[in-house]
């Protein structure tokens, strides 16, 4: 059985202990949620098979890092650190670790992915339709936009020529690709791209009924990656865990 770690103990990360819970091919051995939890699980973490990590912007890199350092694959679900991503491939492929990263975890968020790709490179010939993209999430999430919203832009501007940029407001350039964020209530997520002509709307939306959706591809993910070494964003191989 895959004894599994659990680095930062949040909403999400009792939804991994849950989610493991219940699909029963693994145990949550270590949690860890703070620097005391760190100097007391130390010994015990290093002999888990993989870490999942859900903290914040703030602390992610740390943790990261501490897990190359032990030689503990990692699947890390935390947003809002990407500025960062650059320095943490680096050193995961310095020390030959493993890590598995992405905005979400959630499946049907990554069809989501494939579906905007797909349309985004049918509108290159489509000229009439304007693009842009709305998202909301529960009044306490810190980042705007999502990290899924800011992957859905990367998405569709890799194959839809006429955008170069995201912004969260509108700066008057028209190859900019306006996302608006809201923060409402405990709403999971909402995730919408609409194209819009003179003439009619196309829309393409994903709504998470609950984060447990998030929670059990990150399981998926990290039972994967240990017979899997390499480094990884999840949109590129959810279809394999």
């Amino acid at each position: 059985m895959t004894k599994i770690a659990i680095i930062g103990y949040g909403k999400m990360g009792k939804m991994v202990e849950q989610a493991v819970n219940q699909m029963g091919s693994a145990s949550v051995v270590v949690i860890i949620d703070n620097e005391a939890d760190w100097e007391q699980q130390l010994a015990a973490l290093a002999q888990c098979d993989v870490a999942i990590e859900f903290s914040t912007p703030q602390t992610v890199r740390a943790n990261l890092l501490k897990c190359f350092e032990l030689q503990i694959p990692v699947v890390c679900g935390t947003t809002g650190w990407h500025a960062q991503l650059a320095e943490i491939r680096a050193a995961a492929q310095q020390r030959g670790q493993s890590l598995i990263y992405g905005s979400n975890f959630c499946i049907g968020a990554n069809l989501f992915f494939k579906l905007n790709e797909l349309l985004a490179h049918c509108m290159n010939k489509q000229s009439q339709y304007e693009v842009m993209l709305e998202e909301t999430h529960h009044a306490t999430k810190v980042d705007a936009p999502s990290g899924t919203a800011i992957t859905t832009a990367q998405v569709i501007m890799e194959q839809l020529e006429r955008k170069k940029r995201w912004a969260l407001h509108d700066d008057g350039q028209v190859d900019t690709l306006i996302i608006t964020a809201r923060r409402i209530g405990e709403v999971s997520g909402i995730h919408a791209v609409n194209y819009e002509s003179d003439e009619d709307i196309i829309q393409i939306t994903h709504t998470a009924k609950s984060r447990i959706a998030f929670a059990r591809g990150a399981v998926k993910a990290a039972l994967w990656l240990p017979r899997h070494a390499g480094i990884y964003e999840f949109k590129d191989i959810f279809e394999q865990v």
